[in-house]
């Protein structure tokens, strides 16, 4: 199982012609070179699984603490240059790591994402578009080793409390195969506050009804979709807080063991309802806060990209008067900059949790000897487009905040880097920087490490990656009015899917096609007639820092300009090709 010093400490550099910024053909005569090194791109994406160890030289095996954020967008102060928000803790982390500003999640939803980067496999590969099915199926993976599993058969601790898998998909959290048992982790602790979450008061919280005279509206089941706790509040009435204690125990415990530890720790806020003592809400005030600068659809857009708000369309406001939320009728923006400072004050009650979890790890003396990687499942949007919501293929519920901190590897302290990564890179990238054993190419992982940029976080493709893919489904037969989770296929069992949105970002473009489903062969209709709708959106200015990248994107779709036509039929291919097994 241990490798020698020399071999462990070697790092591997491959040279490729995807290392460089790619930019799309404006002549014909580039177009052939252009199309040629796109399908090398998609192959060496499909391909490269192999994981590259790096220890810094020491030799000595590393530890992790993974911390997952539910619906965090990458809105945080110092990491993405976005100063009205208070998030120190991860400030701090941003100062002593690499953020990472254009992370992409491979589908826009809790757990179809979370059994894509748990297992380090695509959405096409689990098996998973919806909230029914999970990896561990028969047929699909129930004999993968996933992330956590492998550090746990390389002898490592495996600690996991939360919603680090989306509640029972996999069944039961995936324990024990991903998680240590001990007298200390007898089951798997308190994912997502459902009663497995033994220590858990979910449905003892004793928070008081929504601020002043402000009546937030309804999420499913009933609950408010803000509800701010006075400051008598405890913070022991709050799932989050729960969590992060049994994180500090976890860490306390697994040094105590004295083995090397993979901690993962998946946090419920900023996810709806935004819940949280009265403090993080006092920290804001709605003077301050600026709305969305597009609040409708788009020029051009079609219907069918659109997801109707998380609040089921209604809001009571002083308990009378309700408002109608469209992609063309965007809520009034007061109520917005209300909504927005819920969504803050959860963010910053997180980040508080994040920082007791950091400064554990501090406590034990374990932090220059772990890697620390924070990052979403996804994004979500604050009014953009007229939504309220994730699970769609835009920019804003694509990207995820990422940030990695290896302190052993000096080029990547304090550093930001315009790479583009997914979340489906997570586990080799975690395997190489604990310094074990490379993931063996039997296991068909679909990630790549991320090793080399966090040791040239200025170069735009070390780690030979200049696209990143994502997808969405539709089923429109339901209307996303009366029947919002049909609408996003949640519940739809996977043959009864109807249709499939691809997407594929670059550095210049996001290009989005919606195609017919296939429920037979599970794939899209790659034909003419399956062709449904196209989007078409240019990023070439767009560096992912500032309140411009949410505000000046994505709002005309250029997917039908004559101009374009040679770049859409080139990401065509490339879409294809990424999302067919044969590329045919």
């Amino acid at each position: 199982r241990m490798l020698d010093k020399q071999t462990r400490s070697t790092e591997i550099k491959i040279q490729s012609p995807c290392s460089f910024n790619m930019k799309f053909p404006k002549t014909s005569s580039e177009l052939g070179l252009k199309f040629a090194t796109f399908a090398h791109c998609v192959a060496t994406f499909i391909v490269c699984s192999e994981t590259t160890p790096i220890d810094g030289g020491g030799g000595q095996l590393r530890n992790v603490l993974m911390i997952t954020i539910d619906d965090l967008r990458p809105q945080l102060n110092v990491a993405y240059n976005m100063p009205e928000m208070k998030t120190p803790a991860m400030d701090s982390l941003a100062e002593t790591g690499t953020v990472f500003l254009h992370a992409y999640c491979q589908f826009a939803v809790c757990s179809p994402s979370r059994n894509s980067f748990m297992t380090g496999r695509r959405p096409d590969t689990t098996k998973v578009w919806n909230f029914v099915d999970h990896f561990r199926e028969v047929g699909v993976g129930a004999n993968w080793t996933t992330l956590p599993e492998y550090f746990k058969k390389n002898e490592y601790t495996t600690y996991g409390q939360g919603k680090s898998y989306h509640p029972g998909h996999p069944p039961n959290n995936d324990f024990p195969k991903s998680w240590t048992v001990d007298a200390y982790n007898s089951y798997y602790w308190g994912n997502n506050g459902t009663s497995d979450a033994k220590p858990c008061k979910l449905h003892e919280f004793k928070e008081r009804q929504p601020m002043e005279h402000w009546c937030g509206g309804t999420c499913k089941g009933g609950e408010y979709a803000l509800c701010p706790g006075d400051n008598a509040t405890s913070d022991d009435d709050f799932y989050d807080h729960l969590l992060a204690t049994r994180a500090v125990e976890s860490l306390n415990q697994a040094h105590t063991i004295g083995k090397n530890f993979f901690v993962s720790v998946g946090f419920r806020r900023p996810h709806l309802a935004w819940r949280m003592p009265g403090r993080f809400w006092d920290m804001y005030d709605n003077a301050d806060i600026t709305v969305a600068e597009h609040q409708t659809i788009g020029v051009d857009v079609p219907i069918i990209a659109f997801e109707r708000n998380a609040f089921n369309n209604n809001f009571t406001v002083n308990g009378t008067s309700w408002y109608q939320m469209g992609p063309n009728s965007p809520l009034p923006q007061e109520l917005q900059r209300t909504l927005r400072r819920g969504y803050y004050a959860a963010v910053s009650f997180v980040d508080y949790e994040v920082g007791r979890v950091l400064s554990a790890l501090d406590a034990i003396g374990e932090t220059a000897n772990t890697a620390v990687i924070l990052h979403a499942d996804h994004g979500w949007k604050l009014g953009e487009h007229g939504d309220w919501s994730k699970c769609t293929n835009w920019e804003m519920d694509a990207r995820v905040p990422f940030i990695i901190r290896a302190p052993w590897i000096s080029a990547s302290v304090g550093q930001k880097t315009s790479a583009i990564v997914e979340l489906v890179d997570i586990f080799p990238t975690l395997v190489a920087l604990s310094g074990l054993p490379a993931v063996p190419a039997s296991e068909g992982l679909e990630g790549v490490s991320l090793v080399p940029v966090l040791t040239n976080p200025s170069a735009i493709a070390p780690h030979d990656k200049v696209m990143a893919f994502s997808q969405y489904p539709r089923c429109p037969e339901y209307s996303m009015w009366t029947d919002p989770r049909d609408w996003e296929c949640l519940e739809i069992p996977k043959n009864n899917i109807s249709l499939m949105g691809y997407s594929v970002r670059t550095h210049d473009v996001r290009y989005t096609e919606w195609r017919k489903w296939n429920g037979q062969t599970l794939q899209g209709t790659w034909t003419p007639e399956g062709l449904v709708a196209q989007e078409l959106y240019d990023h070439a200015n767009d560096t992912g820092i500032g309140h411009q990248t949410y505000d000046d994107y994505e709002y005309v779709n250029l997917a039908h300009q004559a101009d374009r036509k040679a770049q859409i039929t080139q990401l065509g291919a490339v879409l294809k090709a990424q999302f067919t097994s044969d590329g045919h």
